[in-house]
């Protein structure tokens, strides 16, 4: 008995009364909102090992669904820590909602009845969209706007013929051409040639799981609120009626609408089942004053708590345009270093991708090392099925394409890397949506400008995702957070100046170093004294020379004037390209 009150102790010892009351939770059914940075993989892990010692309950007897390879992974590295190494076979049910589909249909559910073999293979999503054209082409089907076909066919697919008297379903008829006709051609190609998309992993599994029920003791759900409709069904089919149900989720973090995400996730299963709600309240990662400001941007639950003081305010600056400011970064990162922080610490967030490559090569000439991520907005599980060498479609050819031998496991992604000791040296370039489960000292979020942060938005559903992503974007920093806006942004819809979310931060929270662009303020009175000498407006800063003339600018080094106006002057870098500047920001020294 004393043996049993030591494992109890040395599981919950170290949580706080919330998080204690999670793992304790016996319902049938509990959903608990987890606030950003309250410990939510803590409390995951903590009620694994409760279950499994003070319970009797076997991992083989538990389901644990994640959203991404890596939440799986660093699941399984925790219980490792504690348990030392652990089967496959123990650990069947932990992964991926699509990994996890994907095993069932392999070892326990009969995939014959659906017309596939146990050999199937996945079909990755622009394998099918090749697929799909091959198909218009050999059956001569007639698609208009080939452009919209990857979101058409998509919708036909999972709207099916039943669908097609809805109102999106209407949408698409209002082409008139063969799109409900290639998605049934589509459905009999893939099964023969023995293969299944990510979203008929799941489809087949419900449908499987009905007739077959495998009903798990427990189902353990990580990030619940990123669930949409088809792995809310998948659950539903996997759940049995004995079956108990813990989800941790956030609602604030709903950050994948455009892949069908629902803000009634949470709720939904709370409503569904009948769950008891619980919540964790206090944020373990950032700094107060950065907190309160990103609880401008939270929408849902009380206001957030937080265990650490801050070491200053939100730094809110102004740039002049992206290549000033990409230097003026590679010289805070050089003096944050030479201070002893980490380059792996420090984190630059952005929203488009398209924004890292000017960064990228502003710092290889700086020489800061760096590593951008790449990955897809978010994993659903190929990388899992990569890793574990489960055969893709056409693999062989797929694998030479990219580079590797046939069975040579593909690179990590540096979006996949979990924990401090796998983070590779180098500042991180990270889209906001890639940032969403990672943690750094030091954050620099650019372009708060509208049209960057935020999008452009077509609706109100749109508009309050917006806001949660820059929430989560915001809550990624421990002790540091700068936003970063540009007076120049260079880029078509972006507006010059800051955006509104930035004036929805009190100043009390912030610093600001406005009017402060990367060079002085011009002095033009060398040019003013041209221009009372008569010379022509096109002459005006370039003296007697017409243009083109030549310039030097303090940071991007030698240019050519190309154009000028009253207010601006367009100067040619050669390698660092094209920039205009305004005369009030700038300093040039014109050659004679």
């Amino acid at each position: 008995m004393g043996g049993l009150h030591r494992m109890e102790e040395e599981i919950l010892g170290q949580l706080n009364p919330e998080q204690r009351e999670a793992v304790l939770d016996h319902s049938h059914t509990c959903v608990v909102n987890a606030n950003v940075g309250s410990g939510k993989t803590t409390v995951l892990v903590a009620k694994l090992l409760y279950l499994r010692y003070m319970e009797n309950i076997r991992f083989s007897r538990m389901i644990v669904l994640t959203f991404t390879h890596k939440a799986a992974e660093e699941v399984r590295r925790r219980l490792e820590q504690r348990e030392g190494s652990l089967s496959p076979e123990e650990l069947s049910g932990f992964g991926t909602f699509h990994s996890v589909a994907y095993r069932l249909l392999k070892q326990f559910l009969p995939v014959e009845e659906l017309g596939y073999t146990r050999s199937f293979t996945v079909l990755l999503p622009e394998q099918e969209l090749e697929l799909a054209r091959e198909l218009i082409r050999r059956e001569g089907l007639r698609i208009k706007y080939p452009a919209r076909l990857p979101k058409r066919l998509e919708a036909a697919v999972r709207l099916g013929h039943r669908g097609r008297d809805s109102v999106e379903g209407k949408r698409l008829d209002k082409l008139q051409d063969d799109i409900w006709l290639l998605a049934e051609v589509l459905e009999r190609e893939k099964r023969q040639r023995d293969t299944m998309t990510f979203r008929d992993l799941l489809v087949h599994g419900e449908t499987l799981l009905r007739k077959y029920p495998i009903a798990p003791e427990w189902i353990i759900i990580d990030e619940v609120q990123d669930s949409d409709e088809r792995q809310l069904a998948f659950l539903d089919a996997l759940r049995g009626p004995d079956t108990r149900l813990f989800a941790v989720g956030d609602p604030n973090q709903i950050i994948y609408g455009w892949r069908g995400s629902s803000i009634n996730a949470c709720f939904t299963l709370a409503h569904r089942y009948g769950a008891r709600q619980l919540t964790l309240p206090m944020n373990y990662r950032s700094g107060r004053r950065i907190l309160e400001a990103a609880g401008r941007f939270k929408q849902y639950g009380d206001r957030l708590k937080g265990s650490r003081e801050s070491e200053g305010r939100v730094r809110i600056r102004q740039a002049y345009d992206p290549l000033g400011e990409a230097y003026y970064l590679a010289e805070q990162i050089r003096r944050l270093r030479e201070n002893g922080v980490a380059a792996e610490q420090i984190a630059i967030f952005y929203r488009l991708q398209a924004q890292a490559e000017l960064l990228a090569d502003v710092f290889e000439r700086e020489k800061i090392p760096h590593q951008v991520v790449t990955r897809r907005e978010r994993d659903s599980g190929e990388t899992y099925l990569e890793e574990q060498g489960i055969p893709l479609y056409e693999e062989e050819n797929r694998a030479q394409a990219r580079g590797f031998s046939p069975g040579e496991p593909p690179v990590e992604s540096p979006g996949e890397l979990s924990g401090e000791s796998t983070r590779a040296p180098g500042v991180w370039l990270m889209t906001l949506h890639a940032s969403k489960g990672m943690e750094f000292t030091h954050v620099f979020i650019i372009g708060v400008n509208y049209g960057l942060i935020p999008l452009r938005s077509s609706g109100f559903e749109e508009e309050e995702e917006e806001r949660r992503l820059f929430f989560v974007g915001m809550t990624r920093a421990r002790d540091f957070l700068e936003l970063s806006y540009y007076l120049q942004p260079g880029m078509p819809g972006v507006a010059c100046g800051e955006s509104r979310y930035l004036q929805m931060i009190p100043e009390g929270l912030v610093e600001r170093v406005d009017n402060a662009p990367v060079v002085p303020k011009a002095d033009f009175s060398e040019a003013a004294s041209y221009e009372e000498s008569g010379q022509t407006e096109s002459q005006e800063a370039c003296g007697a020379q017409v243009l083109p003339c030549r310039v030097r600018h303090g940071k991007y080094g030698e240019g050519t004037v190309t154009e000028e106006d009253e207010e601006k002057l367009t100067v040619d870098f050669g390698e660092l390209g094209v920039k205009t500047f305004f005369k009030d920001f700038v300093v040039l020294e014109f050659e004679r």
